[in-house]
């Protein structure tokens, strides 16, 4: 799901989760981006906006932000160049990196990485033993 829609299909920056096999995403346009050192990138944070979704019922109450898989998309206004960074459970998978680039806009040549604060429990703890059955 895809909370924000723009107009005219212009690329965006946002956050997004990869919740029950379904990406929840929330985004912004490049004028509404906010400046992170030499790139721009979502205004808000994975935990408040985890938090307000929570409030509005779209993801489980008791788990945490990060507890499920999920990155970012920022923006290098200098060299026009996007880049997702997100959770090893998502950049191991074509399919969902393509499904990133189009629900934001993205360009082909968005470059991809993962980052330490995008890291599951999954990625972090390994599968439950329960997980396994």
């Amino acid at each position: 799901m895809v909370r924000k829609k723009v107009e005219h299909q212009k690329p965006q920056v946002g956050i997004f989760w990869l919740v029950n096999g379904k990406f929840l995403i929330d985004s912004t346009t490049l004028n509404e981006a906010e400046p992170y050192g030499n790139r721009v990138t979502h205004p808000h944070s994975h935990i408040d906006v985890w938090q307000h979704f929570q409030r509005l019922g779209e993801v489980p109450p008791e788990y945490e932000y990060e507890e499920y898989p999920q990155g970012r998309v920022m923006h290098h206004p200098s060299s026009g160049e996007f880049m997702i960074l997100a959770d090893e459970c998502i950049l191991d998978h074509k399919d969902l990196i393509a499904q990133i680039k189009g629900a934001l806009h993205l360009p082909a040549k968005t470059k991809i990485g993962g980052d330490p604060h995008y890291r599951c429990f999954t990625c972090l703890y390994g599968k439950d033993e329960d997980d396994e059955e």
